[in-house]
């Protein structure tokens, strides 16, 4: 049975909620406006934490740190492929000497179409297979040479050239042209650097230039890479493109490049693919083969005829080791080219020293060159030295 006061309670209103105390006893006075308040602060709070998600910059951070996380990532990647580079770059030199670049000389100094040594450069060019380790001295005009060509009178011979007549792995005092000198008693001037036969009349003018009036010239012929259809196109052809530019310093800095790049030219599909793709010359061989074109041969022989117009010349054939290595098919070739080069600067009132005989006439001719290089050795230079002493006393 409720009582009145009960009943009293009973027909409050709905907003009035009882609040129990403790113990179920209803609050003292104000009990009910203290819960009111703690309704809306409960309330006010929520509202404020929804507006704090409503208005957050959460969503930009997110994608902020996304990018951050991304570039460092990116970052990572980059320094692990330069670290990785460089260690194999290290254990290639270590471990593969023969493909390591620091010891290659290097042609820098321009004189017209010409790259010749640097005027002034005290150097040692080195073999890290061991086959060499000598010493270079370029002179005030860009030439390995103790004379000075500008002082050349016409008595003395001046000897012309590509790698091979610059003494490539071997001292200069070894040189078959020094020899020479010694053998004949006639001074003797070396006007060489890598090039052709349009090198060797830029080469022969670049002399005139600077005094020289000597009137006997000896120009050696490489038969492994001398032979072109020279045109009417400047000296030295075009620039490289940037690509051939690529290709040519990394030859001279990396390593691992030339190893990669021998890899490549010794797997023949890949070859084939680098070859298709533009990445390497097809003749890019080790020992460079030639084609039977007669074309080729009349064009280089009337290079050095142009040559021999002017100076008492006397061509001098450095025989190429495609002779003698290979199979049958291609050494018939490369001897069809040599005798056909022969028979083309004779008819051309050319005077002619064939090595090739000289060679083969005493040791295998391949002992003439270094193991692992395949230029002349010292040997193979006092053997020419000798042959063309020979020739020129007749």
């Amino acid at each position: 049975m409720i009582g009145a006061a009960d009943a009293g309670n009973a027909g409050a209103d709905d907003d009035d909620i009882e609040m129990l105390g403790p113990r179920g006893r209803s609050p003292r006075k104000g009990g009910i406006r203290h819960g009111k308040a703690l309704s809306s602060l409960i309330f006010w709070r929520q509202s404020c934490l929804n507006m704090s998600v409503e208005a957050s910059p959460q969503m930009p951070r997110v994608e902020t740190g996304r990018k951050r996380r991304s570039a460092l990532s990116i970052l990572a990647v980059l320094i692990g492929l330069v670290a990785g580079f460089g260690l194999a770059e290290g254990l290639t030199r270590l471990l593969f000497p023969a493909f390591d670049p620091s010891g290659r000389f290097e042609f820098t100094y321009p004189v017209g179409s010409l790259l010749l040594g640097k005027p002034g450069t005290e150097a040692r060019q080195v073999k890290n297979t061991g086959d060499y380790d000598v010493a270079v001295h370029i002179n005030s005009h860009g030439l390995r040479d103790a004379n000075d060509v500008a002082t050349a009178g016409s008595d003395d011979i001046l000897v012309v050239g590509d790698s091979f007549t610059w003494g490539w792995g071997v001292e200069a005092q070894d040189r078959f042209s020094d020899q020479l000198q010694i053998l004949t008693g006639r001074r003797t001037f070396n006007l060489s650097t890598p090039t052709d036969i349009d090198g060797y009349a830029a080469l022969l003018d670049y002399a005139r230039k600077l005094g020289s009036r000597a009137g006997r010239v000896v120009i050696a012929i490489c038969m492994e890479n001398d032979l072109h259809l020279y045109g009417d196109a400047p000296q030295g052809g075009p620039p490289p493109d940037s690509g051939s530019a690529l290709k040519e310093w990394l030859a001279g800095h990396s390593a691992l490049y030339l190893l990669a790049v021998t890899t490549v030219q010794q797997t023949p599909w890949l070859r084939d693919l680098a070859v298709k793709a533009g990445l390497i010359v097809p003749n890019l061989e080790g020992i460079a083969k030639n084609d039977y074109d007669p074309a080729i041969i009349d064009s280089s022989a009337n290079h050095l005829k142009e040559i021999a117009e002017q100076y008492r010349t006397l061509v001098v054939l450095i025989p190429s080791r495609a002779l003698w290595v290979g199979n049958s098919r291609s050494r018939a070739i490369e001897d069809r080219v040599h005798t056909a080069f022969i028979v083309a600067l004779q008819r051309r009132g050319i005077d002619v020293l064939d090595l090739q005989p000289v060679l083969e006439a005493q040791l295998a001719p391949l002992a003439y060159h270094f193991a692992n290089d395949g230029h002349w050795n010292v040997r193979g230079h006092a053997l020419a030295a000798r042959a063309i002493s020979q020739h020129l006393a007749r």
